[in-house]
């Protein structure tokens, strides 16, 4: 921003060099890039931080200038215009949406004659970088570099039924901005319309057909306040920068953007005649309230390191307009309209450190930081994640939020959302990461890339029966194209990493978001851990997955997992002899689940079976209709000694009369 030197001392006396007020400035964090001599002025360049909005006009700089040196600080003094007529009986104002305009005024002068601008007015506005139009025009210019207030002036007589209504564009709407640019706006974008059609582009720029033109005789003042984000997104999908768009981005003063009306009013009158009607339209259904922030004296100097007296501190909030006062031992200030940003105690120690001198906090020559060993649940964290890798899994990271359809798909509804204001689309905290991770698989099937194995672990965010803030917990999730048993293989490993002995077992049970039939609940030591399956082809036409290629999903509480870290491991010595290994093929009936088969073998009792471990299963020409084959791997062991091939034979054939009796099994030979 370009700051006139001669303009600041309109408004507070100045009475060090260019330089050194430079100096000064950066010193408070309003970092002047530059000081530029021209023949009829000093300019500086501030580079004016995004949290100071009120530093983007004059009087925000001379009211900083002000509280660093003890100067006065003079704003303008408004006294009474010339009125003919009341505002209320010549205009009306209707928002329709207050979310995207919070507030909006409109004043009216009659009489006025547009011409040139007096020397004085345009020489304050080139020294700022902008072009003199007419006096009218001017004027709000000037106004928004003196109070940081954009305004905008229409040809009151242009507007049909002298009105102003604030609303959304309407899909396929054209507007011919006063640049001559065509915009085509849309549905998202707020826009300033008379009773037939819109005239301007809220926060961004007027409209050619309103324009102020060396015609206009009467005069509508526009000024208010529109949403942040709203006017970022016009103004960038429309292309149209301003200096106008860029204070509304960053925030206006909600309470004195009337006195910025009132004061354009007052010059509009004195450079180009007029009267002006009484009052202000002004529709405002959420007037600002004063937020009260309390500093604590000792809390202050624990922060910057250096003792300040409180007296001080309530002298420095003093100058800077937060009408300190003493509450006991605590500072209590009332935070004004124009300093949104200073919301904690934390706030006002930076501001008494902006003032009193950040050169007065002592630079330390060391700094200390303990080493700390890793914490039990890091390293469940690392142990899980090399156990997803090894299994031939990528590690992802995706964005915590979503869209609510998304959510819907398993089993949510109603997701926990943002402000659609700070969010517009992708507002919902997900209460599961599948649908961050099958995201993530479109954008590979764009890449070209067809096998994808991905996994992350992440918080969730559920929510809390009507509660206003969600259930958060975290969740290991993963996806693959490669077959469901892959996927439930790289959970088992998880399981076994953490905990070998635990019992890791899926229960079938359709869920959510998953085709019917082939889905199962996973539990994990007697405990519902979460879900797997295959994922179902709706949800996959969602996200513009190719069918042809079906992806398993799997969702699990990462303290279920977590949970068997907390047991203790028995040292066990490592086997002496060799295991003997035998592979049994079964023919059993198709409806046969495995945890059935393997349930059955354990109620053998053979003190040598160590494991029992799934092979595979087949279904062909040789097995009969509603049969198939399961081929079972045995392991003994003994501790005596190397086992013999006929004691093994003997226990394989306990096993393979318990599975006759039991499910009618034929082995297969």
């Amino acid at each position: 921003m370009k700051v006139s030197l001669n303009w600041l001392t309109d408004y507070v006396d100045i009475s060090m060099p260019a330089r050194q007020l430079a100096d000064m400035l950066i010193a408070m964090g309003l970092n002047a890039e530059e000081v530029v001599e021209t023949p009829t002025d000093v300019v500086l360049h501030v580079d004016v931080s995004t949290n100071r909005p009120d530093c983007l006009g004059h009087l925000g700089i001379a009211r900083e200038i002000a509280a660093a040196t003890g100067a006065e600080f003079r704003p303008p003094k408004i006294g009474r215009l010339p009125a003919s007529g009341k505002a209320g009986d010549l205009t009306a104002v209707e928002v329709l949406d207050a979310a995207l305009c919070p507030r909006y005024t409109a004043r009216v002068v009659r009489g006025v004659k547009v011409g040139p601008s007096p020397r004085w007015m345009v020489e304050r506005l080139d020294a700022v970088g902008i072009r003199s139009i007419n006096n009218v025009v001017d004027v709000t210019n000037f106004v928004l570099m003196e109070y940081s207030q954009p305004l905008h002036s229409f040809d009151y007589d242009k507007l049909a039924g002298h009105r102003i209504v604030v609303r959304r564009a309407r899909p396929g709407e054209v507007l011919v901005s006063i640049d001559q640019t065509t915009c085509r706006l849309d549905e998202r974008m707020l826009v300033i319309a008379d009773a037939e059609k819109a005239v301007a582009v809220a926060g961004v720029m007027g409209g050619l057909d309103s324009e102020v033109s060396d015609s206009t005789a009467n005069v509508l003042i526009e000024s208010a306040q529109f949403d942040p984000l709203t006017t970022r997104y016009t103004s960038r999908k429309l292309q149209l920068m301003s200096e106008s768009n860029f204070r509304f981005e960053r925030g206006v003063d909600p309470v004195r953007l009337d006195e910025a009306s009132l004061r354009a009013c007052q010059l509009i009158i004195e450079l180009g005649g007029g009267e002006l009607a009484e009052g202000v339209v002004d529709v405002w259904p959420k007037p600002w309230r004063p937020r009260k922030v309390t500093l604590r004296p000792a809390r202050c100097d624990a922060v910057l390191g250096v003792p300040t007296a409180p007296r001080r501190q309530f002298e420095i909030l003093g100058r800077l307009g937060l009408q300190p006062a003493w509450q006991d031992d605590r500072i209590v200030c009332a935070i004004p309209s124009h300093r949104g940003d200073l919301e904690r105690e934390i706030d006002l120690i930076e501001e008494i450190a902006r003032l009193d001198g950040y050169d007065r906090i002592p630079v330390g020559t060391s700094v200390r930081h303990p080493v700390l060993g890793e914490s039990p649940a890091r390293r469940t964290f690392r142990l899980v994640g090399e156990a997803m890798t090894a299994a031939g899994f990528d590690e992802a990271v995706s964005s915590t939020f979503i869209d609510p359809e998304q959510a819907g798909h398993f089993g949510w509804p109603e997701p926990v959302t943002a402000d659609a204001r700070a969010r517009k689309s992708n507002n919902a905290l997900r209460p599961t990461i599948v649908p961050s991770l099958l995201a993530a698989c479109k954008t590979n099937q764009d890449a070209g890339n067809s096998e994808v194995s991905l996994f992350e672990i992440s918080a969730v965010f559920v929510p809390a029966g009507g509660q206003p803030a969600p259930a958060e917990h975290t969740e290991l999730a993963a996806v693959t194209t490669r077959e469901l048993r892959d996927l439930r293989g790289a959970v088992e490993a998880v399981v076994e990493r953490i905990d070998p002995r635990a019992a890791l077992a899926v229960v079938q049970r359709d869920a959510p978001g998953f085709a019917p039939g082939q889905a199962g609940e996973l539990v994990i030591a007697g405990r519902a851990a979460g879900v797997i399956g295959m994922v179902a082809p709706g949800v996959l036409d969602h996200y513009g997955l190719n069918a042809d290629r079906p992806i398993a999903a799997a969702a699990l509480r990462f303290e279920a997992v977590a949970r068997l870290a907390d047991k203790p491991r028995a040292y066990q010595p490592l086997a002496k002899f060799p295991p003997v290994k035998r592979d049994l093929s079964l023919v059993v009936d198709d409806e046969l689940k495995w945890s059935d088969l393997a349930a059955a073998i354990d109620q053998v009792r053979q003190p040598m079976l160590v494991a029992v471990d799934y092979v595979t299963t087949y279904r062909g020409r040789q097995i009969p209709a509603g049969r198939k084959s399961v081929t079972v791997e045995l392991t003994y062991r003994s501790d005596e000694g190397t086992l013999r091939g006929e004691q093994v034979d003997r226990q394989v054939e306990e096993v393979v009369s318990k599975l006759k009796e039991s499910f009618a099994a034929e082995l297969r030979v």
